[in-house]
């Protein structure tokens, strides 16, 4: 029994000593259409001609690049506190988001700047 118990803890702190396996930061994208609708927590899978393939968990959702206002890029959250006793700043504030507005621009201009994201920011599983 004893050796059991032992051998259990020594797995266990081993465990936890070790150093986590390096994953992928998954980016998390988020979509506004001209409509005004917000899509959230999606992932890029692929530019096809002027439509934009994205996905959702278990869906895929397909966009043409003229029903897009804006793509962002989501950076993930810290929690910092500023000066001001009992204020944070920087949390959910989306100061250090990736904004690319796409209104403004004709379909070449958009087809242009999602190119240059694919470039920059290459979906999961792409070499």
């Amino acid at each position: 029994m004893k050796t059991g118990l032992a051998l259990c803890l020594s797995l266990v702190c081993a465990a936890v000593a070790a150093p986590a396996a390096p994953c992928a930061a998954q980016e998390r994208w988020q979509v506004t259409l001209n409509s005004g609708t917000i899509l959230w927590d999606l992932r890029l899978v692929k530019l096809s001609g002027d439509t934009l393939v994205v996905r959702h968990a278990d869906s895929v959702y397909v966009f043409p690049l003229t029903d897009l206002d804006e793509l962002r890029l989501v950076q993930k959250s810290e929690r910092r506190q500023t000066a001001e006793a009992g204020r944070y700043g920087g949390v959910l504030g989306g100061a250090d988001d990736e904004i690319y507005r796409l209104t403004l621009h004709d379909l070449a201009e958009r087809r242009q700047i999602v190119q240059q994201i694919f470039q920059d920011h290459p979906p999961e599983g792409t070499p």
